[in-house]
C-alpha cells in the first residue's frame, strides 16, 4: 500500500445528524423533520457540499429562508460546533501517517473545515486532502476518488480509502481502491495491520 485517504465525518470527528438538526431547529424554531426536508431534499445541501454555496450565502439562506435572527458568528458555531474528536481513529491515521502518505477525502464544506482547522490537528498531519467544496464533487462520484489517485500520485489497487458509508465504499471498490467500510477504531486498526500500515 503507498496511500492512505481518511473520510472525516464519523470517521475522526464524531457526530449524530439528529442532534445536529434538534439543535439548528431549536434555534431557528422549526422542528427537525422540516429542517431536514429543507437542507437534504432540496438540492440545497448538494450545493452546499459542492462549494456552490460559500458560508455568508448560507447564512443569509438561513436568515431568508428560515427566519434565523442570530450574527454570523453565532451562525457559525451552531452550524460548525458538534463533532467530537475520535481519538482512537486519529491514532491509527498518526500510525499510518508515519508508515504511507496520508490524505482526508471528505464530503464537506467551508465552514466546517475552517472550523475543524481551527480546532483538530489531524488536518495539519496528512500530506493533503481532497474535499468536496473545493473540487465541486461529491461522493460517491467516481470522479472525486480520481480526483484523490491524482493527488497521491499512486494507483487504485495501491490506495486505501475508509468511510463511514457503504455507497462512498463500494464507489471506491469499484475503481479498484482498497475500500474499508468504517466500522470502530478496533476493527480499523486490526484491518491496517493487516496491510502492513502500522
Amino acid at each position: 500500500m503507498r496511500a492512505v485517504f481518511f473520510d472525516v465525518g464519523n470517521v475522526l470527528l464524531r457526530f449524530e445528524s439528529r442532534k445536529v438538526l434538534a439543535k439548528i431547529a431549536s434555534a431557528v424554531r422549526r422542528h427537525p423533520l422540516m429542517l431536514a426536508r429543507y437542507l437534504w431534499a432540496s438540492d440545497i445541501g448538494d450545493r452546499i457540499e459542492r462549494g456552490e454555496v460559500d458560508g455568508d450565502e448560507l447564512y443569509g439562506i438561513f436568515q431568508k429562508k428560515l427566519g434565523y435572527e442570530g450574527s454570523f458568528v453565532q451562525f457559525r458555531e451552531l452550524w460548525c460546533d458538534h463533532f467530537t474528536l475520535d481519538r482512537s481513529s486519529y491514532a491509527v491515521l498518526k500510525r499510518s501517517a508515519k508508515a504511507v502518505p496520508t490524505y482526508l477525502l471528505s464530503n464537506t464544506n467551508a465552514l466546517h473545515f475552517d472550523f475543524i482547522r481551527e480546532r483538530y490537528e489531524f488536518p495539519s498531519v496528512v500530506r493533503g486532502a481532497i474535499l468536496s467544496h473545493e473540487v465541486g464533487l461529491r461522493k460517491p462520484d467516481p470522479a472525486i476518488y480520481r480526483k484523490a489517485l491524482a493527488l497521491s500520485g499512486t494507483a487504485a489497487a495501491e490506495t486505501v480509502f475508509v468511510d463511514d458509508l457503504k455507497p462512498n465504499v463500494d464507489s471506491a471498490r469499484e475503481l479498484g481502491m482498497i475500500a474499508i467500510r468504517f466500522r470502530g477504531a478496533d476493527d480499523l486498526r486490526r484491518r491496517f495491520a493487516a496491510l502492513g500500515l502500522l
